[in-house]
């Protein structure tokens, strides 16, 4: 009997830790100072170029980032931003949109997702993955896990998993 409530408290707290992490793409925390460049790209579907603004990029998945700065920007799904990142020798530009903010350390922290075709998309995750290859070489442990994480995309394991750089 007192095996069978062990388990089902186990079964409760990975429930209740999947709850917590409803991200669709292993969020990479980074733990040295990453700029990358944020322009206004489109409001409304009407191009719009803006000059560029250096912004303090925080963590970064395939799925989009969040970064920090002093600018006030807007939260809507109409107003699309473009991010220049340097990922080792390839410049990748992705589309961006704004989904929520916050506030910390005097600096308003902004979270969103990339916006690319399906082309665009490819060529960033192969791109992004050999630059975390490459970022994490100190980390044989963590190469395998990534490796292991990014075979498995099917059966939604990851979730469970926060990875930090």
């Amino acid at each position: 009997m007192l095996r069978s409530v062990s388990i089902l408290r186990l079964g409760e707290a990975m429930d209740e830790e999947i709850a917590l992490n409803r991200r669709a793409h292993i969020r990479f925390k980074l733990q040295t100072p990453f700029f990358v460049e944020l322009s206004l790209y489109q409001v409304q579907g009407k191009e719009l170029r803006s000059h560029s603004q250096r912004v303090l990029l925080r963590d970064i998945s395939l799925g989009g980032c969040s970064f920090a700065t002093h600018l006030r920007l807007p939260i809507r799904n109409d107003v699309e931003w473009q991010v220049v990142l340097q990922l080792g020798h390839y410049t990748a530009k992705p589309g961006f949109i704004v989904l929520h903010c916050g506030h910390e350390d005097g600096l308003l922290i902004y979270g969103g997702r990339w916006v690319m075709t399906g082309l665009e998309r490819q060529a960033f995750q192969y791109r992004f993955h050999e630059y975390m290859r490459l970022a994490l070489v100190a980390s044989p442990s963590i190469h395998r896990l990534y490796k292991k994480v990014m075979d498995r995309r099917d059966d939604r394991g990851f979730e469970r998993l926060d990875v930090t750089s």
